[in-house]
């Protein structure tokens, strides 16, 4: 309505008022009750004729409600053709007033930006519905499963991922394994070790490297180690072993690509919408997502970013990475300047260097640096390059010590670079014209379309403005004359025509079950709902935050030692004031 004040001058030159707009949204969701998912149907099936390359399909259950749909056009399509070497899969829920599931496969581009390769509609969460979401997923995209699958610890989607991508390394968020081991460990134990914990997952490369990481954490936690690991035995046999698999994941390892994504669509959409609504403002919001890769190469194209040093490969590299990425690349370079390379081992076909910083101590670790000779490969015992595709600071620090100018083609991923999407360009369908006598919808999208055109060319002139205006009222009196226009019916016929041809019920109203969790004993269940105290983190106790011995103990030796502090102070002072009247 705002919007409609200032481009009429005020209120007064609306026409109409707030609450005529919002009888009027009334009036058309009232019309949509029933055909819903049928008029969904129909959309899709409209933009697959305008655009072959467009893909959908959907399911109905025994009463013939509409149970599951998945889609794609032709962007997201080709997009995936490119950078549909890691996928994140993720579920969200409450976007529409079914509360169906609204299920998305996300990646990211060359700009580290999100882009949506597909979506679909579940109406629950069981290993069959993943299964056929997947496999529709395959089907739509031009080429294989992708190499890396990123989710939540979903039972049910954890075994269709395994049954339909068996060649797919499936990966946990990382947000998800941490989240294990409050379950494992004494919530102040968890809290203050916390970042350790998350280092030793992140940062260990082997089993063993794992094993004499927890030792540490052992360690400092003041544990016992057999009863540690003992109690540890599913996590380190489970789900942190994923985490050795040295392969590239576009450095995403948490939940927070999904949560972006979320956070990003639901400035459009609610659990308040239609399914048609729903489509309306997704499509709208992912308009806005691609708008800003076409913002980010724009950038590419027309700006270079300042290089810091003249060595030769800064000069090569921000010519060739996109501006995110050579950010990156350039920070590597500048901390690649605060190590050293020294030989550890030289064999026939291998030689392996430490690397080290200048300053650091004595306890610190070096990394590895293994050269292969006969490939002419570097490796590092960071696998950063494995996991981000970007060279870390330590190969880039050998490189410099060996005087490598330029960086080898080896160690650059053609998806970090401007020239990403260059001749990668799929024919994925052809655009074709639909009938004009089956679908109102088609007719009337492609009209408005050119309409459009139209309008936005003469209203930059008042000389085209009136010279539209007449033309607009000579082509209406000439389809009238053509007794082309035919009057469409209320929502009413309409409904009945399309119940005709479809016969599709709206989906009930879903009840999702969130994360699927492994069933629990009932000691375990009966531990769960007792007491816990806020202070200490024990469950089952008697006492709260407010009268927890161990927080009194600890504030009365506090102030024992505040008293000591207070009475060294005044012996100080009273010593001060006798010198000076000395």
């Amino acid at each position: 309505m705002r919007l409609l004040e200032i481009e009429y001058g005020g209120p007064e030159g609306v026409g109409c008022t707030e609450r005529d707009i919002r009888n009027f949204e009334k009036k058309l969701r009232d019309e949509q009750k029933g055909i819903d998912a049928e008029t969904l149907i129909e959309l899709f099936t409209s933009e697959q004729e305008k655009n072959s390359a467009f893909f959908f399909d959907y399911k109905t259950d025994s009463d013939n409600k509409f149970s599951k749909c998945f889609w794609a056009d032709h962007v997201s399509r080709r997009a995936y053709s490119i950078f549909g070497d890691v996928v994140v899969f993720d579920t969200t829920y409450n976007t529409n007033k079914y509360d169906l599931i609204f299920a998305s496969f996300v990646g990211v581009n060359h700009h580290h930006q999100t882009i949506i390769f597909g979506c679909g509609f579940l109406s629950d969460e069981k290993t069959e519905s993943f299964v056929w979401l997947l496999k529709k997923f395959i089907e739509a995209m031009p080429k294989g499963p992708p190499n890396v699958i990123i989710t939540d610890q979903d039972p049910a989607m954890t075994k269709a991922i395994a049954q339909v991508f068996s060649q797919t390394v499936h990966r946990y968020y990382l947000w998800h394994i941490l989240n294990k081991f409050p379950d494992k460990l004494h919530p102040l134990t968890f809290q203050n070790h916390y970042q350790s914990i998350k280092n030793v997952i992140v940062n260990s490369t082997t089993p063993d490297d794992f094993e004499k990481s927890w030792e540490g954490v052992i360690k400092c936690a003041n544990l016992e180690k057999n009863d540690w690991l003992s109690s540890m035995y599913e996590l380190r046999h489970k789900w942190v072993p994923v985490y050795f698999r040295h392969i590239f994941c576009a450095g995403m390892s948490s939940s927070q690509r999904s949560e972006s994504s979320h956070s990003f669509f639901k400035r459009y959409i609610s659990n308040k919408n239609s399914l048609l609504d729903f489509i309306t403002r997704f499509n709208r919001a992912l308009r806005h997502q691609r708008h800003n890769e076409l913002i980010a190469d724009h950038i590419d194209m027309n700006e270079q970013p300042k290089i810091k040093t003249n060595w030769p490969m800064e000069t090569q590299m921000v010519k060739l990475y996109t501006k995110k990425k050579w950010l990156e690349f350039q920070s590597e370079v500048g901390e690649s300047h605060g190590y050293y390379v020294q030989q550890a081992f030289a064999g026939v076909d291998s030689v392996v260097y430490n690397v080290m910083k200048f300053q650091s101590c004595s306890s610190s670790k070096p990394k590895v640096l293994t050269h292969d000779k006969q490939r002419d490969y570097i490796s590092c015992s960071c696998t950063k390059f494995e996991f981000e595709g970007i060279p870390c600071r330590h190969m880039l620090a050998f490189f410099r010590i060996n005087q490598v100018f330029h960086l080898p083609n080896t160690y650059i991923l053609k998806r970090w670079t401007q020239d990403a999407k260059v001749g990668e360009i799929l024919f994925l369908g052809e655009q074709k014209d639909p009938d004009p006598g089956r679908f109102l919808m088609s007719r009337h999208s492609r009209l408005s379309y050119k309409a459009s055109l139209l309008i936005d060319s003469a209203s930059l002139t008042d000389e085209g403005t009136n010279f539209l205006d007449e033309q607009f009222d000579c082509i209406y009196n000439k389809i009238q004359e053509m007794n082309i226009i035919k009057p469409c019916g209320d929502g009413s016929k309409r409904k009945k025509s399309i119940d005709e041809s479809l016969g599709i019920i709206d989906p009930s109203s879903v009840r999702t079950k969130g994360c699927g969790k492994r069933l629990k004993s009932s000691k375990e269940k009966s531990i769960s709902k007792s007491r816990i105290c806020r202070g200490c983190g024990y469950r089952g106790v008697s006492y709260d935050k407010r009268n927890c011995p161990i927080l009194q103990q600890r504030s009365t030796e506090d102030n024992h030692h505040n008293n000591v502090d207070d009475t060294d102070e005044a012996n100080l002072t009273s010593i001060a004031d006798s010198n000076n009247m000395q």
